[in-house]
């Protein structure tokens, strides 16, 4: 799945703390990344690797309450992602909530929040 390619992607340049890449590929300012990095600081500890959960098991639910990944369709048509962070490849209670919509066969991700 496309969606999921691009937000691991996201999380793997937020994990890198690279801003110029969160401004460059997914249109995410300076201010917003700083956001980013300061809710990622409050739920994990200083290098910690972030990360989501394989693809294969990302949108499997059976044995939990709700699959790592979960998907739904938005009011406006586009895709709403919650995905449960990895730390150091378990599931904490961080969960990246973003949009994915597509335009011209491009596909656009637009970042929400972190939560829990």
């Amino acid at each position: 799945m496309r969606a999921y390619v691009k937000v691991k992607q996201l999380v793997i340049t937020i994990n890198q703390r690279d801003s110029q890449a969160l401004q460059r590929d997914f249109g995410i300012s300076t201010a917003v990344a700083d956001e980013i990095y300061e809710a990622i600081d409050d739920y994990f500890d200083r290098g910690t690797k972030v990360s989501i959960c394989p693809e294969m098991e990302a949108f499997e639910s059976r044995g939990k309450k709700r699959p790592f990944v979960d998907i739904y369709e938005t009011d406006d048509g586009s895709l709403g992602l919650e995905c449960i962070l990895f730390a150091d490849g378990e599931p904490s209670e961080a969960i990246l909530h973003v949009e994915v919509s597509e335009t011209d066969s491009q596909l656009s991700l637009y970042y929400k929040y972190i939560g829990s």
